[in-house]
Formats: structure tokens, sequence, C-alpha cells
């Protein structure tokens, strides 16, 4: 009995020893910040220590404090035990997809993620091949998840698998508020979107959109409840109908008619040291008006801008039309004066509060709340100053420069 004994229990020793040091190594992939408690975790047990090799993930959950202590506890003890990995991690509440990520993936606090078939059937082929991908890779998952939802996160997880790092966090937060409101309708963040999200779009395109959502939410918040003086009043020379914008939907629709960026305004709006108007023939858009007050003579008007379609040049006919309706308009003093500061943060207000709420008390929550404090847009509950704010002074700066190197020309 004894003789057949020993080769019994002499493998399973062996086995030990020799899983221990493989296991040692695997450690020095984790990230610096965690390694230590990592460490202390490997030394309980030699089940626990082969999680470096076969489940790095959960070992990382359990080291930096996912779930609850009693559920840690629980998946701690069907590790030892010697249950199955799915069984342990299902315990913990822990993906079981995230087994495919290589120790390196994991480098800060873990929220939890989908874990239903279909979620882990789709985003397994997205798995980045290269272990120094795979951080970031992770990270963007995990935000657009907490931002957005499941589709959302599987697009992010398909699309930005080659990407080693996106270095500005607050794009992909622009990114998933834009692919939230895409499917809000009856929200005024739905009403800012230009193109929505869908699957089939690029990661570039994608960015490309949020941005241009950034800005269409910089004009709404600028132009708060309107322009209420807009210098002169609509009108009608040779044909030609002349009309103010004054409101949000105005732009929007004369952007998209036009092809141009008056969706793009908000500096020039948020200052109202400008004033729009469409000029249109037979009801249909023809060009795009931009008047200021002339520098010399503030009672005066001057053209910064008449661009037709797609910003070409404007016909002849349009000019002499624009020139006979000024003719035509009172000599006034053009008013130049900043938007309502209580107006806009209202519109900003009204803008960010159902994403807000949407999010409250969940971990994207925090993530949002941070990028309305970075400046990027008006934050609705801080008075402080905003990137159009700062934008706008620039553009004005700009504006009078070029206009003193001219007049200087001119006079020289």
């Amino acid at each position: 009995m004894v003789s057949i004994a020993k080769p019994r229990i002499a493998p399973r020793v062996d086995a030990l020893r020799s899983s221990r040091p493989l296991a040692e190594g695997a450690l020095e992939k984790f990230c610096d910040s965690y390694r230590e408690p990592i460490r202390q975790l490997c030394a309980t047990s030699p089940a626990v220590a082969d999680l470096t090799i076969s489940f790095p993930g959960l070992l990382f959950a359990l080291a930096s404090g996912f779930g609850t202590q009693g559920a840690r506890d629980r998946c701690l003890s069907a590790v030892r035990d010697g249950k199955s990995l799915k069984d342990a991690a299902t315990i913990l509440g822990f993906a079981w997809w995230l087994r495919r990520l290589p120790a390196e993936a994991f480098t800060g606090p873990l929220s939890a993620l989908p874990d239903s078939a279909e979620f882990n059937r789709r985003i397994v082929n997205h798995v980045p091949t290269e272990s120094w991908k795979a951080a970031g890779w992770l990270d963007r998952v995990q935000l657009t998840r907490e931002l957005a939802d499941d589709d959302v996160a599987l697009w992010m997880a398909w699309r930005s698998k080659g990407v080693p790092r996106l270095r500005d966090a607050n794009r992909l937060i622009l990114l998933c508020a834009w692919a939230w409101f895409s499917n809000r309708p009856g929200t005024l963040g739905y009403t800012l979107v230009r193109q929505p999200f869908e699957p089939s779009l690029g990661l570039r395109r994608a960015l490309d959109e949020a941005e241009t959502w950034r800005k269409r939410a910089e004009l709404a918040v600028a132009l708060g409840d309107g322009i209420q003086d807009t210098w002169f009043e609509a009108g009608n020379a040779r044909g030609y109908d002349i009309v103010p914008l004054a409101q949000l939907p105005d732009f929007l629709s004369e952007a998209e008619t036009m092809d141009n960026c008056l969706d793009q305004f908000a500096p020039q709006v948020h200052q109202r040291r400008t004033r729009l108007f469409s000029v249109r023939k037979a009801g249909k858009s023809v060009a795009d008006l931009e008047i200021a007050p002339h520098e010399e003579d503030p009672t005066m008007p001057i053209i910064e801008q008449l661009r037709g379609p797609g910003n070409r040049r404007a016909a002849p006919g349009v000019w002499q039309a624009v020139f006979t309706w000024l003719s035509m308009q009172p000599t006034r003093p053009l008013t130049v004066s900043r938007a309502s500061s209580a107006t806009a943060r209202a519109a900003a207000r009204r803008l960010w509060q159902p994403y807000l709420e949407h999010l409250s008390g969940q971990p994207g929550e925090l993530a949002l709340r941070a990028f309305l404090c970075s400046g990027e847009v008006l934050n609705p509950d801080f008075d402080g100053p905003t990137r159009s704010q700062t934008v706008a002074r620039k553009a004005t700066e700009a504006s009078k420069a070029r206009r003193k190197v001219s007049l200087q020309k001119t006079t020289g």
C-alpha cells in the first residue's frame, strides 16, 4: 500500500512546486500599484496563485476590491476548493469573457460589465491580439458601457481594438454623450445630432460627429432663448428676401440647407457682435449674410461675409439685393452685447439634465461631471469661464487685429 501511494502523491507535489515559479513570474505583468496585494493573495493558496496564468482578470478583481467582501470571500473559497473558474467568476459577478484578457489589461478599478451569452459571443472576437493594447481597449469598453449601453460598448470594442490609447478621455465621454442622445427623441441633445450613432460608423467618423454635436451644443447654449435684437428686420429687395436668424432651429436648418458651418457659430453668437441673415429667392436659401458694426462708425454696418451654398461666392445679383436692402434700413447704433449668462446656463441645464438623471448614482455619472467641469462645454452648475467664451474672446481680438491691419494698408 505504501509503495503504491508514494508515486500518486509525489507528482501532485512536484506539480505545485513547478507552478509556483510560473505564477511568481506572471506577477510582474500586473500593474505596479496592484502587484503587492496580488502577491499577498497568491501566497494564500497554490490554486489562487495559478490564477495568474488561468484567469488574471479574476485575480485582479479579487485584489482590487471588486464586488462585495462577502462575494470575494465566497469566490476565493470556490477557487481554493477546486471549483470551475466560471462558477467562481459567477459568484463574484465578474464577466466570463474577461478571461481572454492578459494581466496587462487590468490597470484600475473595474465596474460590472455585461456577461450575457450574446455579449460574450460578440466581444471575444474583438479582443486585441497584442497584450500592450489591452489596457486602453478595456478602459474604452468599460467607460462606454458606463456612459452609454451594451451596443456602444461592443461597437467600441470592435472599432478601437487596433488603437493603443485615446489620450483625451473627454473626447470619449463626448462621443458617448452624442451616442446616448442619438436615441433620445424629445431632448434638446437629440435636436443637435447631425448624424446619429449607428454601428456602421468608423471611429474617426464617430469622433467627428461627436465634435460637431459639441459645437452645436455650444451654439444652443450661446443662443439661450434666442437673439432678441437682430438689428435689422426682415425685408425684400430686387426679388430676394433677407430673413434674420434668431433661434436655434434657424441656424441648424440653414446650415443643413446651405452646407456650411452656421451651426458652429457659437463664439460669434455668444458675443452678439455680428448678426446672421438668410438670403432667399422664392422661399429657397441662396446665400447667407453676416453683418457687423463698422469699427469707425458703429451706426453703419459692414458685410463680414456673404456666401452661397457650400461657402461658394454669392452671385452679383445677391450682392446688389443685399446692398439695396441695407440702404433701406434705419440708421441706428448696432449694439454689441454678450448673451445673458442666466439664459445660457438654463440652456445648458436643459441640455445635460436628462443625461445626468439617467446616470444618477451610476459610475458613469462621475466621469460626466468631471467632463462638465473641464471647461470643454458650459457646466450648468458652475459660473466659471468656458471654452466657448475663451474662443469668442480670441476671435474678437483676431477680428480687430485684421481690421486694424486692413485700415493701415488702406490709409498707407
